[in-house]
């Protein structure tokens, strides 16, 4: 792999990691000391381009697996299409275009 294409999944990977540890417990108060064992999880719903499939869900997984109990849904497609769709209410907490 070249080094500039690894450096932009490298920059891709850490802007992905930091927009989904921004999806945590922002808008969530501080757990009380008896909500500690609660592990419900989380949904995360990614929308993104097509040309970051591989990168992108490599990334979901790896969160996934540190991150028991939280799930990162994906849909890839072209950006111009998936802002139009954001733009008309589908639900989207990250958008990667």
């Amino acid at each position: 792999m070249r080094t500039a294409h690894r450096r932009v999944l490298l920059a891709l990977a850490a802007a992905f990691a930091i927009l989904l540890s921004a999806c945590g417990t922002a808008t969530r108060p501080a757990a009380a000391p008896s909500d500690t064992a609660d592990s419900s999880g989380g949904a995360i719903t990614v929308l993104a381009a097509a040309s970051l499939t591989e990168a992108l869900t490599d990334i979901g997984r790896d969160f996934e697996a540190k991150n028991p109990g939280h799930s990162v849904t994906f849909s890839f497609g072209s950006s111009a299409t998936l802002a139009t769709q954001i733009v008309q209410g589908a639900p989207a907490d990250v958008f990667a275009a």
